[in-house]
């Protein structure tokens, strides 16, 4: 992370970064599903099954990209703003130990 930058310049880097990565993640989501529905289709043959696996392989190259860009965006931020990105996403309150659901 470049040195001269505010804190909230960081976290929005690191937002736009965390939002491209789920896209990442959605796109590998979508391949894989759309090879599993090539094995649902009717009458496989070896024309079908190939594109399965071209397709399978290109989700897992996605799956790859994806989490290779998590570990550098984790390799690149401070930690702190991790926890800062979660906090936003916490409940105002938290369930005691002897409290019921």
């Amino acid at each position: 992370m470049n040195g001269t930058m505010t804190s909230d310049q960081a976290m929005a880097c690191l937002n736009l970064a965390l939002e491209r990565n789920k896209q990442l993640f959605n796109e590998a989501y979508r391949l894989s599903h759309a090879a599993l529905d090539l094995l649902d289709q009717p009458h496989m043959d070896i024309e079908k099954f190939t594109r399965y696996q071209k397709k399978r392989r290109q989700a897992d190259l996605k799956y790859l990209e994806a989490i290779e860009h998590l570990r550098l965006i984790m390799a690149e931020y401070p930690a702190h703003l991790f926890s800062a990105q979660n906090s936003i996403h916490e409940p105002p309150f938290r369930l005691r130990d002897d409290d019921e659901l």
